[in-house]
């Protein structure tokens, strides 16, 4: 939230005001709060509405592009802060902060069992827009985004994931540690994953209201993953790679496409990644597509299902 943006009902407060009441305390963030009695006049009142969470169970393997499957078998999101705002749009756009989480929890999105986290602490009215961090935070008071205890958690990543395939014969681990955050090109201090204009949320929040429920499927995320050019058989060729894996096969070639020496990688239980070598697991780091193809799922692929009471 901007300068020109109030945390909260238009009571004055800023954002620097709004980071500043966030202080750590142990492993957790503690919000002090605001006092809302400029609220009483306009005819709202101030509530806490519990936030749950949950995953979806995957059924069977998740199919990456060229009908490359994938075992999953940890998929799990650093989710926080959340804010609900009343305009359509969130953002820079978002000029109140009607609804406020502030903490961050580690969501087992592959778990579909709804799980209460915290509460939305704010006022009542309509809320239109959402936004959120995954577990990293950008504030005013610090010149970096902040790691919070939920990202902590995951080696101070946003999204964490483990799976396997398998690849002529041979059973592949993938693993995968994902940081989502504000960089250079992003306001300082608004979250980073936000409602387009285009999406649908609108919920006029009453003081009863029973809780919301954010559910994430990390299945489309998934599949986004193109695993051929790390894993597909190669070959030697004339000006090619001077080394290619066939299978477990990790070849060595000459500048004429011979296959000068090879080591069979299964030997020592590892798997023959292309450009890598022998390996103990493919590992998707922020060197290749695959996980930039995750980063941008998470900030502007699948959206989770917002839904109000009763729970899904």
């Amino acid at each position: 939230m901007s300068s020109r943006r109030r945390c909260v009902c238009t009571l004055g407060t800023t954002r620097l005001d709004h980071d500043l009441r966030r202080v750590a305390k142990g492993s957790s963030l503690v919000w002090f709060g605001l006092t809302l009695a400029g609220c009483l006049d306009t005819g709202q009142a101030r509530v806490e509405v519990p936030l749950s969470v949950a995953g979806t169970a995957l059924v069977g393997d998740v199919v990456t592009k060229g009908d490359v499957p994938l075992t999953v078998e940890r998929a799990d999101l650093a989710f926080g802060p959340l804010v609900l705002c009343p305009g359509n749009t969130a953002g820079e756009l978002c000029e109140t902060a009607r609804l406020e989480w502030l903490d961050a929890v580690v969501v087992d999105t592959l778990d579909s069992t709804p799980r209460q986290v915290g509460l939305l602490e704010g006022v009542t009215g309509q809320v239109r827009s959402w936004m959120y961090d995954l577990g990293i935070s950008s504030q005013l008071t610090q010149e970096s985004p902040v790691p919070l205890p939920a990202a902590n958690d995951l080696g101070d990543a946003s999204f964490v994931l483990e799976a396997r395939t398998t690849v002529a014969g041979q059973e592949v681990p993938v693993r995968a540690v994902v940081v989502v955050q504000q960089t250079e090109d992003t306001e300082l201090g608004v979250p980073v994953v936000r409602k387009s204009a285009s999406e649908f949320f609108d919920r006029d929040v009453q003081e009863d209201e029973a809780g919301l429920w954010v559910t994430f499927d990390p299945s489309p995320w998934i599949a986004r993953l193109d695993l051929r050019p790390l894993l597909d058989p190669g070959s030697c060729a004339p000006d090619g790679p001077a080394a290619v894996c066939d299978g477990p096969l990790n070849q060595e070639c000459a500048e004429d496409g011979t296959v000068v020496d090879a080591v069979d990688c299964s030997v020592d239980g590892q798997v023959c990644v292309q450009g890598r070598g022998c390996v103990d697991a493919l590992i998707l780091d922020s060197s290749t597509a695959g996980y930039d193809a995750l980063r941008l799922a998470l900030l502007a692929g699948e959206r989770p299902v917002f839904s109000w009471s009763p729970a899904p």
